[in-house]
């Protein structure tokens, strides 16, 4: 088994470093760790081994990319608690994990060469085992469950919140498995909850219907994980719903509509540009425009006219020339000639309610692209 094999290469890096050794994930799960006795421990290392990951406040030195990148060891020096040596696990540029190892002896000077040999042997002989045990526990089925199969059985009244978060680099698999372990930390303990990392995004499902608390702490989380990637981190929330999978929707939909970096954004705070870039979706395919509208974009795209932001200026406005002129910064006698030309040249009769209407929605979804 993977877990025992780290456990016992745990065992022999502590008896060569010579202090206590915890062996993580890539998201600060801790997936072995060594029982040599008489080695001293801290309380970080208790709460980390029964939680069975690194404490959130400690989470920020697992994911600094300087130390994933390196094949080092680094000496980790945190005020209140025992000093460690670490090293990153990787694979052809893949993130594994890392080993910790607590050194009491670390201090200004360079650590011990022996203790820094144990972690770099032990590294190299963690890459297979924990890229299979990556291999392994990639995927919560429960948790694809709740957030991709509508008919997926969960508790009699049970509401749940889903969040979709993404990053802004061009690469960002990496980052978005780091941000699903601070995730994971942070709501890991919830009822019906866990993270997939899926279609260049985060989602994370929970069971709660507390929406204000969940966007609270969401938020907190957004903003270490964008300070610590040095990268936007943009973050949106849906639910509550019975359906985890309505929620994954509606967390999908509120994600598709904000811009990044922004602060930790609701489908209720979002719900009219969604529903603008719903509507504008579903009729895509349909030809929606009447055929004067179409002429009159045409007349636009080829002389360089503005009619067509005339006629949206003065539906906006529910027919107030003045209110649109002044919109378009045109003078109301300048903005009632457009008009009337819009007439002449394409026949376009806004006196209907009905072809308003129309002629509203086509200007008004072609603009929200």
């Amino acid at each position: 088994m993977t877990t025992s094999d780290l456990s016992a290469l745990a065992d022999a890096t502590a008896t060569a470093a010579g202090g206590a050794v915890a062996v993580m994930d890539p998201r600060g799960y801790v997936v072995a760790y060594s029982s040599v006795p008489g080695q001293p421990i801290d309380d970080v290392r208790r709460d980390g081994i029964l939680g069975k990951q690194v404490p959130a406040e400690y989470m920020v030195h697992h994911i600094d990319p300087d130390f994933r990148r390196s094949s080092t060891v680094h000496a980790v020096d945190i005020p209140g608690v025992l000093p460690r040596l670490a090293i990153a696990v990787s694979s052809d540029g893949d993130y594994l994990g890392s080993i910790w190892s607590i050194a009491s002896g670390v201090g200004p000077g360079p650590p011990d060469p022996r203790s820094v040999a144990a972690l770099t042997r032990a590294a190299a002989a963690a890459v297979p085992l924990l890229a299979r045990h990556h291999r392994d526990g990639a995927d919560n089925p429960r948790v694809r469950a709740l957030l991709t199969d509508p008919e997926v059985v969960t508790a009699p009244g049970a509401r749940y919140l889903v969040l979709a978060a993404r990053v802004d680099s061009p690469q960002p698999q990496a980052l978005l498995v780091q941000l699903a372990g601070l995730l994971e930390l942070t709501f890991g303990t919830a009822t019906d909850s866990g993270c997939l990392v899926e279609d260049g995004r985060v989602l994370l499902v929970l069971e709660s219907e507390d929406t204000l608390a969940f966007a609270a702490e969401a938020e907190e989380v957004r903003r270490r994980a964008s300070a610590a990637f040095g990268v936007s981190v943009t973050c949106a929330i849906g639910g509550p719903q019975d359906r985890p999978s309505a929620a994954r929707s509606h967390a999908d939909w509120t994600l598709d509509v904000i811009e990044d970096g922004s602060q930790t954004t609701t489908f209720e705070c979002s719900r009219v540009p969604i529903t603008l870039r719903r509507a504008r979706d579903a009729l895509s395919d349909v030809a929606l425009a009447l055929p004067a509208v179409e002429r009159l974009l045409a007349c636009d795209a080829s002389e360089g006219t503005e009619y067509a932001a005339t006629v949206l200026a003065l539906l906006t406005h529910e027919s107030n020339v003045a209110a649109a002129a002044a919109s378009l910064y045109l003078h109301p006698n300048t903005f009632r000639y457009r008009l009337r030309r819009t007439k002449e040249l394409f026949g376009l009769d806004l006196d209907d309610a009905d072809t308003r209407l129309l002629v509203w929605l086509s200007l008004r979804l072609r603009t929200a692209r």
